[in-house]
């Protein structure tokens, strides 16, 4: 099979240089007649099973017919996103693969999506991709149809892989790896008879602003909250914003956190449309603390349910809880007091642990939750590690496959990924673990002539695109694709998102697929700028990617990533250090690569690791989204540049390189002949776009 893909790749023409939006035309019809004036030479759209076949023997690919008229009329060529994975299963495959038992599975047995393991679901997932596939080169008559990408929304959350289905497909790799059920369940410290299970433990924390999330064991984890009853709901206006504050103190913590949350619902009221939260605090307070969660009210939200929540183990109590629109001092609260007994106020346990120790209580003002597990085993590392690597590959092959079947249709059409969650590798490790996506896994484990990474940067700092693209360009061509600001959206402004793709271009992406068009809140770049700064950026976009088509990005230090499986006490405890030694790298101008094994980096060039950070350089961090959004936020270097400084200035004499006052960055590129350019772009100042 390797070698036919290998001469499949080699038939698919060579990629354009190439730049656009992603648009969800014609399900979004809002600006798409502006769209080719923007100067975009292309737009990636959706074919939604959903849409195409919305039930068993039902068929409609009338919005192909739409999308390539489009297309013409703008002058654009296409990329099509076979919208097909898990996330966007059609419903009654769904339900198929419900009465199968193949969704997967939370700890409690709650259902999600449908499992890449179930035979059902990727029975009918292969045939719809093979149609659709078909249906869009029968009706591409003049080349409109620049390539395909395998899908989108990629995500296998870790903590939904609790079902049969995973387990038995994680028992026969095992048995593969160490012989026998019993040499495997010996080699994890577990007694040698029995069958292989996964490790029983989930994510504590992925998000939180203020740390990595880690790995505890189930029997830890719990989560709870303090709410009014849902039918005494609480309601608010369009586009007022509104504040939840309170009180909260945590006593005899031992793993977790507790925050506040605001969850918005429209007249349908029956799910949450969105989810707004406080910081999170962690570790025992010293008395109360004061925390807040502040957002506006969308379209559409009519009422909001609060929550006091505790996701701890330890006894975390509120007090002084008021829920008010911004600038005005009265409680929309009905019950203040916090009295239970009034009917005011009741307790959910969300996630029970499995022990039965968790117990709640009110004093006059004060609503407590009290979890302390009498036991919380260690899980053995090995363990842990068996299970990651195999679950992170087994992604990475799913995602493989349905390339592959494109593939088959349409042999001479390039495959450029849709890969969700790339923005998190270099310096938010937590999210890949969480949700088994690794760039280097996926475009190692399969052909593509496009490796296109959801990327983002973070208050204008580009160097978390840059770093993404440092991390996989040795497996093929990066492409940009859902390229955003994941802390500030469109509202970080056209210099700094500009200056985003300039850096990215010249670390060594080929394409720019921004998202989106249309359609989004906070990430909409129809309508988001002044006349003509849209434009300026797109055209300085292409300038630089066709200038930059003859060279390569230069290669002068390798740097090992310091990610392990998130168990608390090993590994890099934040991303902090890799971060400064990246940015110090880049700041001397020096040409980076990214690897995650020593045995990957290019020979002949030196290479760094966070042991080479000075211990007394300890940068400081968060993780945050300042304007809203709805993606996760980034971590981010808050005010280090004299750090950044610092750190180039003792690499310097090592790496060869020196230090010199500029205003600019420069990334190195290498022409045929070996000729050194650069691209250059302004330096970003941390923490500010």
């Amino acid at each position: 099979m390797l070698c036919l893909l290998c001469c499949l790749v080699g038939q698919t023409p060579a990629l354009p240089p190439s730049v656009g939006f992603v648009s969800h035309f014609p399900m979004v019809p809002t600006g798409q007649a502006e769209y080719g004036a923007s100067g975009a030479t292309v737009a990636l759209v959706r074919a939604p099973w959903a849409l195409m076949e919305p039930d068993a023997g039902k068929w409609d690919a009338s919005i192909i017919d739409s999308q390539l008229a489009w297309a013409r009329d703008q002058h654009v060529r296409l990329i099509y996103v076979i919208e097909c994975g898990p996330a966007h299963c059609v419903n009654w495959v769904r339900e198929e693969a419900r009465a199968a038992d193949g969704l997967m599975k939370d700890a409690a047995g709650n259902t999600g999506d449908p499992s890449m393991f179930c035979p059902t679901y990727v029975e009918r997932m292969d045939a719809f991709i093979r149609r659709c596939v078909r249906e869009i080169l029968d009706r591409d008559q003049d080349a409109t149809v620049l390539g395909f990408s395998n899908g989108c929304e990629w995500w296998f959350p870790s903590d939904q892989m609790f079902g049969e289905l995973e387990r038995a497909a994680f028992e026969k790799a095992m048995l593969v790896k160490y012989g026998s059920s019993r040499h495997a369940r010996q080699s994890w410290g577990l007694p040698p008879d029995g069958r292989i299970e996964r490790p029983p433990v989930v994510f504590d924390g992925v998000g939180d602003p203020q740390c990595f999330g880690v790995l505890v064991p189930l029997g830890a984890r719990v989560d709870a909250s303090w709410c009014p009853p849902m039918e005494t709901r609480t309601p608010v206006t369009e586009g007022r914003a509104y504040v939840l504050e309170a009180d909260v103190r945590i006593e005899h913590h031992t793993s977790g956190s507790a925050h506040l949350q605001i969850a918005w619902f429209d007249a349908a009221g029956a799910k949450p449309v969105r989810i707004d939260d406080s910081s999170h605090v962690r570790g025992n307070t010293d008395g109360w603390q004061h925390i807040r969660a502040e957002a506006t009210a969308q379209t559409g939200f009519t009422w909001a349910w609060v929550h006091l929540k505790s996701a701890a183990a330890a006894d975390v109590s509120f007090r002084n809880v008021s829920f008010h629109e911004l600038g005005h001092d009265a409680n929309l609260l009905a019950n203040a007091a916090l009295d239970p007994a009034a009917g005011g106020w009741t307790f959910i346990p969300w996630t029970t642990p499995d022990d039965g120790e968790l117990a709640h209580e009110w004093t006059p003002g004060v609503l407590t939750a009290r979890y302390r597990p009498s036991r919380a085993p260690r899980v053995n590392e090995a363990w842990v590690d068996s299970w990651f690597e195999w679950s992170g590959d087994a992604a990475a092959e799913f995602i493989g496959h349905v390339a592959d079947v494109i593939r088959e249709v349409a042999p001479t059409h390039p495959v450029i990924t849709y890969l969700t969650f790339s923005f998190a590798a270099p310096f938010n490790w937590d999210y890949s673990y969480a949700y088994n996506i690794h760039p280097e896994k996926v475009f190692a484990a399969r052909h593509y002539e496009g490796l296109g990474m959801q990327t983002a940067a973070a208050d204008g700092d580009y160097h978390h695109v840059t770093a993404a693209v440092d991390m996989v360009r040795q497996m093929g061509d990066p492409w940009l694709i859902d390229l955003q600001d994941f802390t500030g959206g469109v509202f970080v402004g056209p210099e700094a998102m500009t200056r985003t793709t300039v850096a990215g271009v010249g670390a060594g992406a080929r394409g720019v697929l921004y998202y989106c068009w249309y359609g989004t809140p906070d990430y909409d770049f129809h309508g988001a700028w002044p006349p003509g700064n849209l434009e300026s950026m797109i055209g300085e976009t292409r300038r630089v990617l066709v200038r930059q088509t003859d060279t390569r990005p230069a290669v002068d230090v390798a740097l090992l990533h310091p990610k392990v499986v998130p168990l608390p006490g090993r590994g890099e405890p934040n991303p902090g250090r890799f971060a400064l030694l990246y940015k110090a790298c880049r700041r001397l101008g020096l040409g980076v690569v990214i690897v995650t094994d020593v045995a990957s980096a290019p020979r002949g060039v030196p290479m760094l690791t966070v042991d080479d950070v000075p211990a007394h350089m300890t940068p400081t961090t968060r993780r945050s989204t300042e304007h809203g959004g709805n993606t996760p936020p980034l971590f981010k270097l808050a005010g280090n540049d004299d750090l950044v400084d610092g750190l180039a200035a003792i690499l310097a004499p090592r790496l060869g390189a020196s230090l010199e006052p500029r205003p600019v960055e420069r990334f190195p590129r290498l022409t045929p002949s070996g000729t050194r350019r650069w691209v250059e772009v302004p330096r970003v100042c941390e923490g500010r776009p």
